[in-house]
């Protein structure tokens, strides 16, 4: 009997480890800079031991974003390049081993509100192609939140532009979720089998 005990509190402690629950994060870059041009550091709202982040301008050829204090439609933001044609800004979200992210939403700004044409995609690093693009669009004074369900464990990258340098990102909302490992799920089944076999054998007792 005790070793059945013990199998099932075993049983149920590997079913509450897959109850573990996501850990919600916003990157919001006013949070860690306050000065116009300031350069944004290449790893700027990674979560220790969980996510690390990362950003390329391409038409600068820096691993960097730049901020700005306010403006974009009326919100501080991070933007890329040097002038409207042709600038881009990627940002990489890659969990650590185990561990998944979930693209929940990001918010693009146009700066001092004007009606401005760019593009955006979010692509799963996992699979081959681009998993969402926009196509063109328009970005005026309220700016546009995007919304995503794209989650990952090898990482996702979500690119803005050709006018990534007066159309701006900020307030990335994301969470992070450990991935049980295969032999977490064999563990999890194999409990369950014996939770079932000590309710079973309690149900004939009481008969």
């Amino acid at each position: 009997m005790k070793s059945m005990l013990k199998k099932s509190l075993f049983a149920l402690a590997v079913a509450a480890s897959f109850a573990v629950p996501a850990q919600a994060d916003e990157i919001r870059f006013e949070t860690g800079y306050t000065t116009n041009w300031e350069e944004i550091s290449p790893s700027f709202g990674s979560v220790a031991g969980l996510l690390d982040v990362t950003y390329l301008d391409p038409q600068r050829g820096t691993s960097s974003l730049r901020f700005w204090a306010g403006d974009y439609s009326g919100r501080p933001a991070a933007f890329a390049g040097t002038t409207d044609g042709g600038s881009t800004g990627f940002i990489t979200l890659t969990p650590t081993a185990g561990n998944k992210v979930s693209l929940v939403s990001f918010f693009l700004g146009s700066y001092v509100n004007a009606n401005r044409g760019t593009s955006y995609f979010i692509d799963d690093l996992a699979t081959p192609g681009v998993d969402f693009a926009s196509g063109a669009i328009t970005v005026g004074a309220p700016g546009l939140t995007v919304t995503s369900g794209i989650s990952s464990a090898t990482g996702i990258r979500i690119g803005f532009g050709p006018n990534a340098y007066n159309v701006g990102i900020n307030n990335i909302n994301f969470s992070v979720t450990p991935v049980p490992e295969p032999e977490s799920f064999a563990l999890f089944f194999a409990g369950l089998g014996l939770m079932g076999a000590v309710a079973r054998r309690r149900t004939k007792r009481a008969a």
